[in-house]
């Protein structure tokens, strides 16, 4: 079989196993067994990962003990929106992304700023959609879930086809989809929320054009609509004591124009992309959240040059994001950021080779940054791969964290917030060493890290702090922790048990400190854990039994306990169909059950199915 090849780490296609990062690899097959609600779903079981709650049972993710604004989302190498940072428990940059149109999803841990630049503080996850053929394609799918008590039922179809509008010259795809989850309620209050209700549609269409041998035009466009509600009690305020519901509506817009290159020894590629997002809010009682609009517009191209095995990549960008929001006195704000970057990967030997890239940023606010990186893979012999090395991670502040004239008032919160214009960039220096070994039917690989945070901002309570909090008299401000220290083990490995039945098991260890007070940092757990049993009892069917460990975590200076997770599914594919049942939370792992302190809830016990026709 061959082996699976990844674009993320070097911006250029290289083997799995060569690749200068640690990379994990989703691939379609894999996606095929999950209960796919949105991209935090298909991670759920990535080693170094961590699927976090950002509020009202919305995911985002987290590697290797980073937070989720620190993850970088790209899809086929262009960077997504970043408005979910100026909105609150809001994940829009995982919507809308069709899991029938996904070829693989490539997860990049550690900081990748050398390349991609701000917000690769943590990692990267690029997913790659499928490429457009001349042979018109078109494929059905729909898929759902039942829950077995406390509602959150949800149904998805999409639809899409592609193919050659002129043989081997003009392309064509266009897709569309629609999404509905039913909100989940508390099970010991039904005025509270656990998991928000959620409707997403969207449409998407690309045109690919073969301008000669050396030259494509691509071009890109989704137009979405999200609808996200959920219930709660008011506390405080206007209309204390009685049950709201709070609606919010996210409109998005993607665009892209993308100029490819193939010319001989050296290959560009230019583009010019960009989002819209507008969000607006309204509750049946008391006062809607303010409304946000937010949009970016980037501009960036690259060059590799190829002699022999070696590669040189040079290449810029350019970023502007403009925020219109009730939440900053001047009613609006922005901030811009251009950037210069330049990679070498050279092969100093058969069995050795060498990365080096660094990145310089000038931001409109915080002046040049430099951001280096530094990578050795060596291939001892054909089984053993042993890799190594540094890189530095950089995330400016958001606007709103930013801004003295930003105050959010709160909304469905005891607290106020306000930004600080002391705030300094987020920085990560990180290292990393690994060493995997492939045998015929068995694999396993191990991997060490540490990263050295500097500058990490939170949120603290600076007016109002004693007794209980109060909406226009409890103020939160964006401070700056000085450092945080996160170090900890990956592993996992595969093992052929038979021709048909085999297993996959991974593993993260996690020890995340403040590194002035030593106190743990919250809501990162110490330990997770995967097993997945699957086997394979006909050509068509294959069956899968697994179990997710999320190890004791940290909160408000309690200690959280752990808690697992089964599933059972099974795969048939046969021609042009294929179809998947299974059952999610088999044993309904209920967080609360095990210990109040939980401020979110997990996917309650559900049967799913899947079906897929192409034609």
């Amino acid at each position: 079989m061959d082996e699976t090849h990844v674009v993320t780490a070097t911006s250029y296609e290289k083997k799995l196993s060569d690749a200068p990062a640690s990379v994990s690899v989703i691939t379609a097959e894999q996606l095929e067994m999950m209960p796919y609600n949105n991209l935090s779903d298909a991670l759920i079981n990535t080693v170094g990962v961590n699927i976090a709650d950002i509020g009202q049972g919305r995911k985002g993710i987290e590697i290797r003990g980073m937070d989720t604004s620190q993850t970088l989302i790209l899809i086929d190498g262009r960077r997504t929106s970043r408005a979910s940072d100026l909105m609150g428990h809001a994940n829009v940059e995982l919507q809308n992304i069709p899991v029938s149109n996904i070829e693989r999803i490539e997860v990049i841990k550690g900081p990748m700023s050398a390349l991609y630049g701000s917000d690769a503080l943590g990692g990267v996850v690029n997913v790659i959609t499928k490429p457009i053929t001349n042979e018109w394609q078109s494929l059905v799918t729909m898929h759902g879930g039942s829950g077995v008590s406390d509602g959150g039922n949800r149904f998805n179809g999409e639809l899409q086809t592609s193919g050659a509008l002129v043989q081997d010259k003009l392309f064509m795809k266009l897709a569309a989809g629609s999404y509905y989850r039913g909100l989940v309620e508390n099970r010991y209050d039904p005025n509270e929320t656990d998991i928000s209700g959620n409707r997403n549609k969207y449409i998407d269409a690309q045109i690919k054009s073969i301008i000669t041998e050396q030259q494509e035009l691509d071009f890109m466009l989704r137009v979405a609509q999200q609808q996200t509600w959920y219930d709660y009690l008011i506390t405080s305020g206007n209309g204390a004591g009685e049950e709201t519901r709070s609606t919010t509506d996210y409109d998005t817009l993607d665009y892209s124009i993308t100029h490819s290159g193939y010319w001989n020894h050296f290959d560009t590629q230019f583009r010019v992309y960009g989002s819209s997002v507008e969000q607006t809010n309204n509750k049946t009682v008391g006062d809607a959240n303010t409304s946000n609009k937010v949009d970016e517009n980037i501009i960036d191209g690259q060059g590799q040059f190829n002699w022999g095995p070696h590669q040189l990549t040079l290449g810029g960008q350019w970023r502007h994001q403009n925020l219109k929001s009730a939440d900053l006195t001047s009613g609006e704000g922005s901030m811009s950021q251009g950037a210069l970057f330049a990679q070498g990967d050279f092969e100093i030997t058969e069995s050795v080779s060498f990365l080096a890239g660094a990145r310089l940023d000038e931001h409109s606010e915080f002046g040049s940054n430099f951001s280096p990186r530094a990578y050795v893979v060596y291939t001892p012999t054909d089984g053993w791969t042993l890799k190594g090395g540094y890189g530095e991670g950089y995330k400016a502040p958001t606007i709103k964290q930013l801004s003295p004239k930003y105050l959010s008032m709160g909304s469905g919160r005891p607290f106020d917030i306000i930004g600080n214009e002391d705030l300094k960039p987020e920085k990560n220096k990180s290292y990393e060493v690994s060493a995997e070994y492939n045998a015929s039917r068995w694999s396993t690989g191990l991997t060490l890290f540490q990263n050295n945070i500097e500058n990490l901002i939170v949120t603290q309570c600076v007016e109002g702090c004693q007794g209980r909090p109060m909406p226009g008299k409890t103020i939160y401000q964006y401070m700056n922790v000085e450092e945080a220290d996160i170090k900890g083990l990956e592993w996992q490995g595969h093992l052929d048990i038979t021709r048909s039945v085999y297993i996959d098991v991974n593993m993260t260890l996690l020890d995340a400190k403040d590194g002035q007070t030593g106190e743990e940092i919250e809501n990162k757990p110490e330990s997770q854990a995967y097993a997945a049993l699957n086997w394979q009892a006909l050509e068509a069917l294959t069956t899968q039994v697994s179990v997710r460990h999320v190890g004791k975590q940290t909160y408000e200076s309690s200690t959280l306990p752990d808690y697992q997770v089964y599933n059972l599914v099974a795969k048939y594919s046969q021609g042009d169909f294929l179809g998947s049942i299974g059952v999610n939370n088999l044993f309904d792992t209920y967080l609360q059950d095990r210990s109040e302190l939980f401020t979110y809830a997990i996917q309650p016990r559900e049967i799913y199915f899947k079906a897929e026709y192409r034609f």
